[in-house]
């Protein structure tokens, strides 16, 4: 059976189905661009007057994204332009420009991976030989250029390579799958499927045309590829992406309906790359799943493309046959090029065959085909004959299934976290997936699954190699294994464990071969069931053990999600439990003098500052006298100020101080506003060896546990932590006097598995009476916001904030949205429209209004807002970008969203073109006119950019201080400016070498540069910001870009949004003002949808909006759900809605607006409308011991009474009937029943009917009836 190639093929987001035509919103395609190949050609204005005409529409030839296959669906032909890259080096000077006709109904593939010299050498020809490539005229090549670059220079090897990769593509059989690197969708996944089909024709290129001689032959790259797919869906399938794109613009989850690439390796990476039969399947499977869930959306798509899925499938699974892991085999007994050695033995047997027994026979000196026998030394038969008979077998297993050769090794070799002997794996190839579920690289569920339920013929005539037959779908085993891996994967969102219905929505979503639905029967059969696992701290298996939720039924959890909970509890209760510290009586001093360091206090101010520093004073010495304490509050009550006084004091710092945050940036604040050295988590826990930082994961080491003992320990932004950097922190070191957690769980929960800081919080918490101010042991809440006391009496933005905490509002909370309503610019908050302006556009006027921003020379305004200082030279003034790296945090904007119209890559597309036109002119002159380096990356970066550093890690600096390189670390998410490298006069050439310094690391600049890769270059542009990226910074101004589909967002993640500024926050809003009111409600909480166990159990429930809008499950601990699903907004609430739905069922309402004569709006708490007779209103008051707050609500009822409402004591008024309670006497549930039997009771309401729940009635006793 001849061997039969597949390809991947990647293709460009394009708002009009890739059809050959322009977009129809250029701009709002900010995924395209990010291709560099794209990003550093796109004409934007061109494009944008041209929108949504052919490509044959501009004058210059088809647009930048025809060369990324942005057409690939188109039905006309076009000529693709190219220039070879050495083209300027003059011993190519003879070389043309070339031209590449694309037919309709095609792509050009480029094997990228192939063709880098490095991966070719290392990787490529490892696996399998290059006929035709030689080394010798490769090295003359490069002689003869004068430098080495990356890619294969000479033509002959490079026609050596494209022959070599597409040999085995076959026309009418090889499959081509299209794939997207960057979509607009938020938090995609890695690679997406946008469709497949089949290979019409392969087309090689040619050589480069020559004006004369060269001294080295110039191959061409573009090999053409026709497809046979088709927009009705014939000859293949197209998911409806752009259709799913704007349901997700408008706040529909549409994850259900993408679809991952299933890459292993890298078979969906580097441009077009080989697609194994094995991941063929996968990726039909795939398409197939998320094709199903774009019809649920409501997205169509043709029957025929279904009919052509199943087609394929079953063709693919012939072609798969029964071992696709043989590469990984041979290579694991070291047979030269593996890869091309399998494709050899397989191709010498008949198609549905097993090729095993040839190489056995092989392997066994038994003669066999030829194939089989040259790749069989008398060194690999020695290897075999020391093998006994279940090795051998379970060698024979492994091929069954497409696993890496590194994957294949660590199970033969028992180097997996969970060992597998021979006879384990032999019963049950499924424990490849449980017994890796903690490594660094797990064994996917779905590829064991394709082994173990191939196609039923290949099932029928070769049975899986294993001494426990797999026949049933519903086998024990198979729903272990994949009950494993949803629990692996729930804990990326958040997950530490899950209960029965999200555990079995889980099984149906993943790509299985055979529907996943377990009945409770299977479940109780297979003794599957949650109840029936353990929770054995001191067993390791098996993977799946149980944990508990609030109504006392169990829950699925991994073990070592078990164990991660215990060494956090361990460490927790232990200093929890230990003898606490005595306060020195000058401790409040330390503060005070903290403090004063601030500078002068107002006159007005002073009643406030009062009371905030005599709960500092309180928080202060909770800190000193407990061994664990968690502080937590709203971003400017001075959480800091206190880990400063605390850092002040002598006996404190002679035992030794650890400071930690989880990012660089919020490192750099740590330590310079408590004035002592900080480090950044991941810097710590490198050292220990106890946490793996590429994949997130807590490593247990067997090592003995707290190795490093430091006397205080402080960990800041301690909601970022997940579970796994807790734990790991926890097992590395010993706090000896006190652990304290600093942070606000108001924030977006931390990116990974858990949300320890929320937990420990809410626990701690629940020690605390109620009174003020807000201590309990081991715990602390500051609550009186002093951030930048010098801005006034009120702190507007902050006030805001508070609606998106989660936290109980005040009773004049209502008055920041009128005054916003009323468009006010308020000192630190202003609201912006948008009008009908795009976001770029408000962005501009939003620049200009608050710091001056226009187009002028050189982009001078722009750049001196963000930092940079002026330099005459001339009559000219400039730019100084030198004094830019330690200001560049004067004003951020901030974006939901990064890849639409309104997200950070087309905002800050837009801020380059418009002001920093200059700068990127001048990197691009010819080398001997260019003083700056080469633009870098997709996005063009050059001299004078402000940038972000996007992936942890070790880079080479030179130090200014130390005059010399130096290495040091950069953390992702560190901002800084491009500030080099210029050319002196000293230098023969231009610069080559991009230069950062980081506002965190003053004094250095970072070197970055290209390597040939696929994500080489870890910087990104940065005036605008992700919310998440910017989680840990602080910045004077904040502009916060919400479109209207805004509704989708969560609490936590505008509360972070509106609590990074230190000066003011400008809201863009595209939508009204009111629906901004709406995600203030816990339906939208990211962190009570988290399911976690680390402190109390959680409560799933099912929550609506006060409309009755059902919004799913969520952990009803963190939030307060009343007896009817409606969330509320404290537990009191709870009570009173209890009574309410008592009282007057269906007759109330939550926050129902209420405008009021003078055009203002407010949310009363809860409005009970009768059948006749006034309206009744009823507030409840939390904080009425509050000073501040006692004010307000006496405005609050002034204001009532002049829209005529009045309290129920007066008699009630003509517009309504006022009533209030409030928390200053403690919860009085009778007195509250009482008030609303007397207030209701009174008016006429309408009873709901009773639910379809049968309830008896009580019958009268008869004692006279027998």
């Amino acid at each position: 059976m001849a061997y039969v190639q597949h390809l991947s093929v990647r293709v460009p987001w394009h708002d009009t189905a890739w059809d050959g035509r322009i977009c129809d919103d250029p701009l709002g395609n900010a995924s395209c661009v990010l291709l560099e190949n794209i990003g550093r050609r796109r004409d934007d204005e061109l494009e944008v007057r041209l929108a949504g005409q052919t490509f044959d529409a501009l004058p210059d030839g088809p647009p930048a994204c025809a060369g990324e296959r942005g057409g690939f669906l188109s039905s006309r032909d076009h000529v693709l332009r190219t220039s070879h890259p050495y083209r300027h080096n003059q011993v190519l000077k003879a070389l043309k420009g070339a031209s590449v006709p694309l037919p309709a109904w095609s792509v050009h593939g480029i094997p990228f991976r192939w063709l880098n010299r490095a991966q070719l050498l290392d990787d490529v020809m490892e696996q399998q030989p290059v006929d035709g490539y030689s080394t010798e005229a490769e090295q003359r090549a490069i002689d003869a250029l004068g430098f080495e670059p990356a890619w294969v220079l000479h033509g002959d090897n490079q026609k050596a390579v494209i022959d070599t990769f597409f040999q085995d593509v076959v026309d009418g059989q090889s499959l081509v799958f299209f794939y997207l690197k960057h979509a607009p969708f938020e938090d995609h996944p890695r690679r997406i499927l946008v469709g497949a089909a089949l290979v019409a024709s392969v087309t090689p290129p040619s050589r480069w045309p020559t004006a004369g001689p060269t001294p080295f032959p110039n191959h061409m790259w573009e090999t053409v590829v026709r497809h046979t797919l088709r927009p009705d869906g014939s000859g293949g399938i197209l998911l409806p992406m752009q259709a799913l794109a704007r349901l997700a613009a408008d706040g529909t989850d549409v994850s259900r309906a993408l679809a991952h690439a299933p890459e292993t390796n890298c078979e969906f990476s580097y441009g077009t790359e080989h697609v194994p039969s094995d991941t063929a399947v996968a990726a039909l499977l795939e398409l197939k799943r998320a094709a199903e869930a774009a019809v649920d959306l409501g997205c169509g798509l043709p029957e025929r493309s279904f009919g052509w899925l199943d087609e394929q499938l079953h063709r693919a699974w012939l072609r798969r046959g029964t071992a696709p892991g043989l590469p990984a085999v041979l290579s694991l007994l070291d047979v030269p090029h593996p890869t091309f050695a399998a494709r050899e033995v397989t191709a010498a047997v008949g198609e549905g065959e097993d090729p095993w027994p040839a190489l056995e026979r092989a392997l066994d000196g038994r003669g066999g085909p030829a194939a089989a026998t040259a790749v069989v030394t008398p060194t690999r038969r020695k290897v075999w004959a020391a093998l006994d008979r279940d090795r051998r077998q379970s060698l024979r297993l492994l091929a069954r299934f497409d696993l890496t050769p590194d994957q294949v090794r660590r199970v033969c070799q028992q180097e997996t976290v969970m060992p597998l002997s021979v006879a384990e794996l032999l019963a049950d190839p499924y424990a490849m997936v449980t017994c890796t579920v903690d490594d660094a690289d797990p064994i996917p569920f779905e590829a064991v699954d394709r082994g173990c339920f191939p196609d039923l013929q290949l099932t029928d005539r070769h049975p899986l190699p294993v001494s426990e037959p797999l026949t049933d779908s519903d086998d024990k085993r198979r729903l272990e294994a994949a009950m494993a891996t949803v629990l692996l994967r729930a804990q990326s969102e958040g997950h530490t464990l899950l209960p029965l219905e999200e555990m079995l929505e889980g099984l149906e979503g993943l790509s299985s071969v055979r529907p996943l639905r377990p009945s409770h029967a299977v479940l109780a059969a297979h003794e599957l069931r949650a109840e029936d696992l353990d929770d054995d701290l001191d067993a390791n298996w098996p993977q799946l053990c149980k944990t508990q939720i609030a109504d006392g039924t169990a829950a699925y959890k991994l073990r070592s999600a078990l164990w991660r909970n215990h060494a956090i509890r361990e460490v927790v209760d232990q200093l929890r439990a230990a003898a606490r510290h005595t306060a020195p009586k000058d401790l409040a001093a330390t503060l005070d003098a903290v403090l004063d360091e601030q500078g002068e206090i107002a006159e007005a101010d002073r009643a406030d500052e009062f009371r905030a520093r005599q709960e500092k004073a309180a928080a202060l010495r909770e800190m000193y006298e407990s061994r664990f304490t968690v502080l937590n509050g709203p971003a400017g009550t001075g959480k800091t100020m206190l880990v400063k006084a605390l850092v002040r004091r002598p006996e404190v710092m002679s035992e030794g101080v650890l400071l930690l945050a989880p990012t660089g940036k919020a490192r750099v604040q740590l330590q310079n506003k408590v004035g002592h050295q900080a480090q950044t988590l991941a810097q710590f826990l490198s050292k220990s060896g106890r946490y793996e930082g590429g994949t997130a994961r807590y490593l247990i080491t067997g090592r003995p546990p707290r190795e490093w003992q430091y006397g205080t320990v402080v960990v800041d932004e301690a909601s970022m932590l997940t579970e796994d950097m807790l734990a790991a922190l926890l097992d590395a070191l010993e706090p000896r006097q006190r652990l304290i957690l600093v942070g606000d769980p108001r924030q977006l929960p931390p990116i990974g598995a858990g949300r320890p800081f929320v937990d420990l919080e809410r626990s701690a918490r629940q020690g605390h009476s109620g009174s003020w101010p807000r201590v309990a042991p081991g715990w602390a809440e500051l609550t009186v916001l002093r951030r930048q006391r010098a801005m006034g009496d009120s702190r507007h933005d902050l006030m805001l904030a508070r609606w998106y905490s989660g936290d109980e509002r005040g009773p004049g909370s209502d008055e920041i949205w009128q005054r916003l309503r009323q468009g006010e610019n308020m000192p630190t908050l202003r609201a912006v429209p948008w009008n009908g302006r795009t976001a770029a556009q408000v962005v501009d006027d939003v620049l200009r209004d608050e710091f001056g921003v226009v187009e002028d020379a050189y982009g001078l305004s722009f750049a001196v807002s963000y930092g940079a200082g002026r330099t005459q030279r001339g009559a000219s003034t400039y730019p100084d970008f030198f004094k830019a790296p330690a200001r560049c945090g004067a004003w951020q904007i901030l974006s939901p969203v990064r890849g639409t119209a309104h997200g950070t890559v087309e905002l800050n597309r837009h801020l380059k073109r418009r002001y920093r036109r200059a700068s990127l002119e001048n990197a691009l002159k010819v080398a001997w006119e260019r003083k700056v380096p080469k633009p870098l990356g997709a996005e063009q970066i050059v001299f004078g950019d402000k940038v972000v550093h996007t992936r942890n890690g070790t880079l080479s600096a030179w130090d200014q201080t130390a005059g010399r390189m130096v290495n040091g670390y950069v953390a992702n998410g560190e901002l800084g400016v491009v500030t080099g490298q210029l050319k002196s006069p000293r230098m023969k050439k231009a610069p080559r070498s991009t230069e950062v310094e980081f506002s965190s690391q003053p004094g250095r600049r970072y070197k970055y540069g290209l390597g040939g890769g696929e994500d080489d270059v870890s910087l990104e542009l940065a005036w605008a910001l992700t919310v998440h990226k910017s989680q840990g910074s602080e910045f004077d101004t904040v502009i916060v870009v919400l479109p209207a589909a805004a509704r989708s967002v969560s609490r936590e993640l505008l509360y972070t949004a509106l609590t990074r500024q230190t000066k003011r926050v400008v809201i863009c809003h595209e939508g009204p003002l009111d629906d901004l009111i709406e995600l203030t409600r816990a339906t939208g909480s990211d962190t009570a949808r988290r399911f976690t166990d680390l402190v109390v159990t959680p409560d799933p429930r099912t929550v609506l909006t006060p409309s009755g809008v059902d919004c799913g499950r969520i952990d009803a601990r963190l939030v307060h759900v009343a007896v009817n699903g409606v969330m509320v907004r404290s537990k009191n609430e709870v009570i009173l809605v209890g009574i309410l739905e008592q009282l007057a069922p269906g007759a109330w309402a939550y926050e129902q607006p209420f405008k009021g004569t003078d055009g203002r709006t407010v949310l009363p708490d809860f409005t009970i409308t009768p059948l006749s007779g006034p309206v009744i209103f009823w507030e409840h008051l939390g904080m009425l011991d509050n000073p501040r707050y006692a004010a307000k609500w006496q405005r609050r009822l002034k204001w009532y009474a002049e829209q005529g409402v009045l309290p129920e004591e007066d008699g009630g008024g003509p517009n309504g009937i006022l009533v209030w309670t409030s928390d200053e006497h403690g919860v009085n549930e009778p007195e509250w029943r009482a008030l609303a039997q007397r207030v209701i009771g009174a008016a006429a309401i309408r009873r709901a009917r009773p639910t379809a729940v049968k309830r008896t009635a009580a019958r009268p006793s008869n004692p006279g009836r027998p």
